[in-house]
Formats: structure tokens, C-alpha cells, sequence
């Protein structure tokens, strides 16, 4: 159990649900502070609009009395000014609970104060600003509590109208009674949402994790499911299925150059090893030497074309050929490159053509070395698959922006899926007339990671004439 418990406090969906926890609580803690503070300055604001009021309304009703209280004489009513001016009062004072405490002054001299006061007199310091001052002060023989008072100077007359803040504190203190009631039922809740919010948003994630366990090299051809949806995780599903087709692309590549290597190398090496094992067994003549170095050199050349272009491409994958470019006069690149031909097409009748306008300025920046492995490469399949007695034809042309280069020969009928499968690797087109040429199908592979180097573009095509060209734009 203690394990298990450990596993889960490292995933994802503990940690989400920890995180969405801390953050609700967080939300809760301010939102109660807020609310606190809010009907705080609510109760406060409603109590201090009740006193100015009153004090105000206590004012007028003595002020506009008309009564001489400064020169008051005894009669047989009013004993006395305060039992006057409670009388004038009485209304304002009775109708209105928020006057716990109410002091009136004369000339600094106190006409009326309520009973409560103990005859106390309560000195407050009135504003520079304004005739109404408000504030708060304690005074434990007039109460327990903080009491919220009024000061009103107006003319001669001075009224304090108090009012202690107990209802207000009482009103604070059971909100905060019910925050902490409600708080630990907000952090059940907040955990129980976080962990269904997390498990609902995850449970994709482990089908994800369990079909990816279920993949393997031999089931390559299975996608993950949820692909259709556009979300973080339909993207992730899509991003895998794409590494997946390119992992079982890979694996296709490798699988056909283990077998297209294997017997292109096994070839070379096995004839190089009944050569040197016959030279071996007996004394040959010099020529006969001659004959097998001779041959063992072939052999030798072919194993290290095919290592060669299998370093070309390695290094191609990787990025690590850097282009050298230079300002190339394609006219002069083409002819450099089909001179050496030239004897070899003849040997097997052939005529190689070469078609240019030379009055347009055909230049290209390029690495020429590279460029001149592509011509290379397509002039000897060209030589290789050409029927024997046609045309091999090189044209080059220029629309003043890009140049575009083809080499066209007749050959043997090249279905539609094979044309498009040319510049795959390790791909052969398999005919009775090309068995036995040799070649593990990387030629044109090459050919295309130079032009892609270089930004072109390479496409072949076969005409219903029985000529298949390639055409290079650069």
C-alpha cells in the first residue's frame, strides 16, 4: 500500500490535483478576505451615514428651536436646559437605535448628554477641514467594544453622536464563524473536483501509454487512436503516429538494405574470395595474376561505390555535407561531365547528345562537385538501362530565373508505381533486360538529397515513345 501510495503522489494526476486544490483554497481565502473586508467597510459606511444624520437632524431640531439655552431660567417645565433639549430631541433621539451616546455643547458648554454617559464628557478634536469629524475611540467605563462617533461643529453648537460597533463586530465575527464551518467542506470538495478534473483529463493519456506498450517492430503498421481531436492531446497522438510511420519507414530502409547489401556485397566478396583462394592453390603464370588482380580490382571498385554512396547518404541524414557554392556556367558543367562518357556509349552504340542554346546565359550558384556527382549518376544509368542504338539527349534552358536540365533515353516500360518509387532507397526497378546490372537502388537517392540540398527539384516521367526523362530545376 505504501508503494502504491508513492507511485501516486509522483504522477501527474497527484500533482494536478495538488495544484488544483492549492489553487481553489487560494481562490476561497481571497474571495473570504474580500467579502470580509467589503461588508467591513459596508457596515461601517451605513453606520457612519446614520450618525452624521442624526447628529445633522439633532442640530436642526435644537438650532431652529428658537430658544434661548445660553440664558435658560428654571420654570415649571423644564427644570433644567438638558431636560429642555432631551424634549427637543426626543423624536430623533427615539427613532434612531445608532445613538447610544449623544452629547450636545453650547460655547463649550455642555447642555445635554444622554444618561449612559455618567455625566463622562467625551472630548473628540474636530477637523481643520470640515465641521464633521469621524472616528473611532475606546473607553472602557463607556463600553467593552470600540465606538464609532460623529462630531458636529456647526456656528456655536458642538453635537457627538456615538455608537458602539458591537452588532458590527458580532455581524463580522459570525461571518467568520461560517467561513471556517465552510472552509474544510470547500477542501473536500476542491479535492474530490481536482481529482476527477485530473483523472478525466488523463485517463487519455494512459490509453495513449498503453497502446504505445503495445507497439512493437512487428506491429508497426497500428496507429494510436485519438488523432481526430484537436487538442494537446489528439496533437500528441499525431506527433506519435507520425515518429511511429517514420520509425516503421526506417526499419523498411534498414530491412531493404540488409538484403539489397547483402547480396550486393556478397557478390564482390565472394568472387574476390575463389579468386584469391585459386591463386592460392597453385603457381600461376604472371598474366594469369595479372587477369585475377585484375578482376579483384572490379570487385573492389564496386564494393567501395556502394560504401560511398551509403557514406553520401549517412552524411546527407545527418547534415554534414556543406555546400561550396559557386557561380557554375551549366553549358560548361554538362560538357565536362559527358566527355569522359563519350568512349563508353559508343561501345554500346549509343549516341550522346547535349542541347543548349548558347546564345542564354545559363548560371547557377552551386557546389559543382556535387552537381557533378548528380549528371554523373544519371548519365551512366542512362548508359546502364538505355536499349542499345538510341539517343541519350541532354538539354539544358533557362526562363531567365531558374535553369532547367533533363536526360532522356529509351528503356524498357516503367510502371506508374515504379516511377514513383525511383528516388526511393534501396528501390530497383526489376525487368528482365535489368537483372544482372548491378546496383542496390542508392544512385538516384543521392541524386535527389543533392538537388533537395540545393533547393531544386527532380521529377522523372515516361513517355508513351518508350523514353523516360529526368528533369532538374535549379
Amino acid at each position: 500500500m505504501k508503494l502504491n501510495l508513492g507511485k501516486y503522489v509522483k504522477t501527474t494526476r497527484f500533482k494536478t490535483t495538488l495544484w488544483y486544490t492549492a489553487i481553489f483554497l487560494l481562490l476561497e481565502c481571497v474571495m473570504g478576505i474580500l467579502i470580509y473586508v467589503f461588508f467591513r467597510l459596508a457596515l461601517y459606511k451605513e453606520l457612519d451615514i446614520s450618525l452624521t444624520k442624526q447628529a445633522d437632524n439633532i442640530y436642526h431640531l435644537v438650532a431652529e428651536s428658537k430658544v434661548d439655552l445660553n440664558n435658560f431660567k428654571p420654570d415649571s417645565i423644564y427644570s433644567s436646559a438638558d431636560e429642555l433639549v432631551y424634549d427637543l430631541i426626543f423624536e430623533a433621539v427615539t427613532f434612531n437605535p445608532n445613538n447610544t451616546f449623544v452629547q450636545v455643547s453650547l460655547d463649550n458648554k455642555i447642555i445635554f448628554s444622554t444618561a449612559n454617559l455618567y455625566k463622562k464628557q467625551i472630548n473628540l478634536p474636530l477637523s481643520t477641514a470640515a465641521n464633521v469629524k469621524l472616528l473611532t475611540f475606546k473607553d472602557p467605563i463607556l463600553s467593552d467594544h470600540p465606538i464609532r462617533a460623529v462630531s458636529l461643529a456647526k456656528g456655536e453648537y458642538r453635537i457627538i453622536v456615538a455608537f458602539p460597533v458591537l452588532m458590527i463586530n458580532q455581524m463580522l465575527d459570525k461571518f467568520v464563524e461560517l467561513y471556517f464551518f465552510i472552509a474544510p467542506l470547500f477542501l473536500f470538495l476542491s479535492i474530490i473536483g481536482g481529482a476527477l478534473i485530473s483523472y478525466k483529463s488523463l485517463s487519455r493519456i494512459d490509453k495513449i501509454i498503453k497502446k504505445t506498450d503495445e507497439i512493437t517492430t512487428q506491429n508497426l503498421s497500428e496507429i494510436i487512436e485519438g488523432g481526430e481531436f484537436n487538442d494537446e492531446y489528439g496533437r500528441l497522438v499525431k506527433t506519435m503516429n507520425e515518429m511511429i510511420k517514420r520509425i516503421r519507414t526506417s526499419i523498411e530502409y534498414m530491412d531493404q538494405f540488409t538484403i539489397s547489401a547483402s547480396h550486393e556485397l556478397k557478390t564482390p566478396l565472394t568472387i574476390l574470395r575463389g579468386e584469391i583462394e585459386l591463386a592460392l592453390k597453385s603457381n600461376k603464370t604472371p598474366e594469369q595474376y595479372r587477369e585475377i588482380l585484375s578482376s579483384n580490382y572490379e570487385e573492389t571498385l564496386k564494393l567501395i561505390n556502394v560504401v560511398n554512396r551509403l557514406f553520401y547518404l549517412s552524411k546527407f541524414d545527418h547534415s554534414l555535407i556543406k555546400l561550396d557554392k559557386q557561380k557554375i556556367s551549366v553549358p560548361l558543367l554538362i560538357k565536362e561531365t559527358l566527355q569522359p562518357f563519350k568512349d563508353l556509349s559508343e561501345e554500346k552504340s549509343l549516341n550522346l547528345v547535349y542541347n543548349y542554346n548558347e546564345e542564354s546565359e545559363q548560371f547557377i550558384d552551386g557546389d559543382p562537385d556535387l552537381l557533378r556527382r548528380v549528371f554523373v549518376n544519371l548519365i551512366e544509368n542512362a548508359i546502364k538501362y538505355s536499349n542499345e542504338k538510341t539517343d541519350i539527349v541532354v538539354n539544358s534552358e533557362t526562363d531567365g530565373e531558374n535553369v532547367s536540365i533533363t536526360f532522356t533515353n529509351d528503356c524498357e516500360y516503367i510502371s506508374p508505381e515504379s516511377l514513383n518509387k525511383l528516388f526511393d532507397r534501396f528501390y530497383r526497378e526489376e525487368s528482365s533486360r535489368n537483372k544482372g546490372l548491378g546496383g542496390i537502388g542508392l544512385g538516384l537517392s543521392v541524386v535527389k538529397s543533392i538537388i533537395n540540398l540545393h533547393n531544386g527539384r527532380i521529377s522523372a516521367s515516361y513517355s508513351s515513345e518508350g523514353k523516360i526523362t529526368f528533369t532538374i530545376l535549379l
